[in-house]
């Protein structure tokens, strides 16, 4: 079974990720599609061992993480998203311990991403509209405009209240109006939502944030804000100081951040995540 296979087989074993967005588009007939019916999976099941699964396909076996991202077959650990292989301990820090957004050609503006700042690096962070610390990052990102551009990603994970909040901002910015882009990055900054209607829009383009929601669940997020430094480094929570952290100059240190489960805020929140 070769890389190719095993990237086509977790997209199989991820397809149920994508019913969890509402009305999600059909995807087009192509050769990826024609691969992925080839594939035949004997049997899969969990091992007792925590975000592990063990698949069979044939005569071959793999060990795939629950999120997809890491495979262990035919004596090597790779990194599905990046294409490469774990082979040393400094390599878990390298590659195992960070996102490469730039392999995985994920492209935040595609998540619906509203922007904050003009820097050259990028740092992707996704929140919840009414996240107390995301409130605290987006006040402390505001300094750091001209060093770093910032891609927020909304993602509904504190209730009905939070999944209307998002799913109107996300509408609004699907429209072309430039103004109607601006006053959602400004609702978002101020954490201000009076006013905003509570039915559905009858027309909006859902795409941006179902990819975002599929993208949350991919990342195994635990709790928001998750930020995403240039260097690919991650961070679940609110950094103590947003600057010393993305120039990695933080010490560890107590982290908060607000879980989907508690809904409630959780002191030292893990620093780096796969």
């Amino acid at each position: 079974m070769t890389l190719s296979h095993i990237s086509l087989l977790l997209a199989t074993l991820f397809g149920t990720s994508i019913a969890l967005a509402a009305n999600p588009p059909k995807p087009a007939v192509s050769d990826i599609a024609a691969g992925l019916l080839s594939i035949k999976i004997d049997g899969m099941q969990d091992l007792p061992i925590s975000g592990l699964k063990m698949v069979k396909s044939g005569d071959q076996t793999v060990f795939i993480s629950s999120n997809g991202r890491f495979a262990f077959y035919g004596g090597k650990l790779m990194d599905i998203w990046t294409q490469q292989e774990i082979k040393e301990l400094p390599d878990i820090d390298k590659i195992a311990n960070r996102i490469d957004l730039s392999r995985m050609k994920l492209k935040a503006d595609e998540l619906g991403a509203v922007t904050v700042g003009h820097g050259e690096a990028q740092v992707l962070v996704f929140i919840d509209p009414r996240c107390p610390y995301c409130g605290k990052v987006m006040k402390d990102l505001q300094a750091l405009q001209d060093h770093y551009t910032f891609k927020l990603v909304m993602v509904p994970i504190l209730g009905p209240e939070s999944q209307n909040i998002v799913v109107q901002l996300a509408c609004q910015l699907g429209e072309s109006d430039t103004k109607a882009k601006d006053a959602v990055r400004d609702r978002l900054m101020k954490q201000d939502y009076a006013g905003l209607p509570t039915e559905p829009p009858v027309q909006c383009n859902k795409e941006p944030l179902q990819k975002a929601v599929v993208t949350a669940k991919l990342f195994d997020l635990k709790g928001v804000p998750f930020l995403i430094a240039p260097d690919g480094r991650t961070h679940s929570g609110a950094p103590e100081v947003l600057a010393d952290w993305l120039a990695d100059k933080q010490k560890p240190s107590p982290s908060l951040a607000t879980t989907p489960a508690t809904k409630a805020p959780i002191a030292n929140a893990p620093e780096k995540q796969p």
